[in-house]
């Protein structure tokens, strides 16, 4: 059996698109544009796990004019690690992310005032000095639990999770938003893990990378300034291509930049039933009216259950969770440096120590 699958690309004014995949043995398949901007088109399929990639006439300003490149689907939710192609599962005739079952929705979390946040980087993270047991990937975070468990800890805050070059980096170089980073396990193996914090009264806070893309994301290729600045606005803070949030498309009546990240951060906590974010660079945003709107369409997302929002704002400024602010905490970077300071007893000031209590 088998059942019409849609594929849409959204790519207002590029002239063409076609698909390609395994499905059609990576011949062209054309793709006709609608009104909204979206390359469209439906193909048959039976259930199974395909690859596929856009093949579009770029309009980037650092390729010539109309030329034809492929590029994976910026929507794409799993990336085949090796081809570096989108991958599609189809089961009972829909695309599904996999067929993970929650067991732990219904358990009560810690509130956001109660929470102790333990910062964690799936590849590296470590039960004490004394640890036996393997790392690098989610189901060894899960062996780990009660650890955290022990040491009080009631919230963990996963360094960032979306699909990035290679397979070892703390994922401050995100290429691919919709797909978790394959080289840690599987869709089902993060829902795992999460599952299992719920199961234990802990939270789960995602890092969140909302600043800039790695270079060779997919809007980059497809049209560069449609979605972010033509070139840095600070140049010696600068981590890759940054979204630009204050340009409006007024034909189509939207702000790209803005629907691409709502899309991506409204998918992340439904599809894995998160608790909160943590906003990366946020002085590097720099705009107070998309981390408005951005943060209400998480707690929206998130639905009655609490949801925490905290901005790495550095240097830190009160305005940011000030009643009219955006985020409901930010990281405070001097307190940390002062308090490692004295915690390594290089000094001890206790006047200094007052003004950060």
């Amino acid at each position: 059996m088998s059942a019409p699958i849609e594929f849409q690309l959204f790519a207002p004014y590029n002239k063409g698109a076609a698909l390609v995949g395994s499905f059609s043995n990576w011949e062209e398949i054309p793709m006709a544009k609608d009104e909204e901007g979206y390359f469209r088109t439906r193909v048959e399929l039976e259930d199974g796990v395909y690859q596929y990639k856009f093949r579009v006439q770029s309009k980037s300003w650092f390729l010539e004019a109309d030329q034809w490149v492929d590029v994976v689907d910026p929507c794409a939710t799993d990336i085949d690690d090796p081809t570096q192609n989108g991958a599609i599962r189809i089961k009972d005739g829909d695309r599904i992310v996999d067929t993970y079952v929650w067991q732990h929705d219904d358990k009560p979390l810690p509130a956001d005032r109660e929470l102790v946040i333990y910062e964690m980087h799936v590849a590296d993270f470590s039960g004490g000095e004394a640890d036996p047991l393997a790392r690098g990937k989610y189901e060894h975070v899960v062996e780990k639990l009660d650890y955290l468990v022990e040491l009080g800890v009631n919230a963990i805050e996963l360094m960032p999770l979306k699909e990035y070059p290679g397979d070892y980096s703390w994922g401050y170089n995100p290429r691919y938003f919709f797909a978790a980073e394959s080289s840690y396990g599987t869709t089902e193996q993060l829902k795992n893990l999460i599952d299992e914090c719920h199961g234990r009264g802990i939270r789960v806070i995602i890092d969140g990378i909302y600043n800039h893309s790695e270079s060779s994301s997919p809007l980059t290729q497809i049209d560069h300034d449609y979605w972010y600045h033509h070139a840095p606005r600070d140049p010696d803070n600068n981590w890759g291509p940054e979204f630009n949030y204050e340009f409006y498309d007024e034909n189509l009546g939207t702000y790209p930049a803005r629907k691409f990240i709502g899309d991506t951060v409204r998918y992340w906590i439904q599809e894995y039933h998160l608790d909160g974010i943590r906003f990366d660079a946020a002085r590097q945003i720099a705009n107070y009216d998309f981390m408005h709107w951005i943060v209400q369409e998480a707690k929206n997302a998130a639905g009655p259950k609490p949801f925490y929002t905290v901005a790495e704002y550095i240097p830190e400024t009160p305005s940011i969770t000030n009643i009219d602010g955006p985020m409901d905490g930010c990281w405070h970077d001097s307190f940390y440096h002062c308090i490692v300071e004295h915690i390594c007893g290089d000094t001890f000031d206790l006047e200094r120590l007052k003004d950060f209590g």
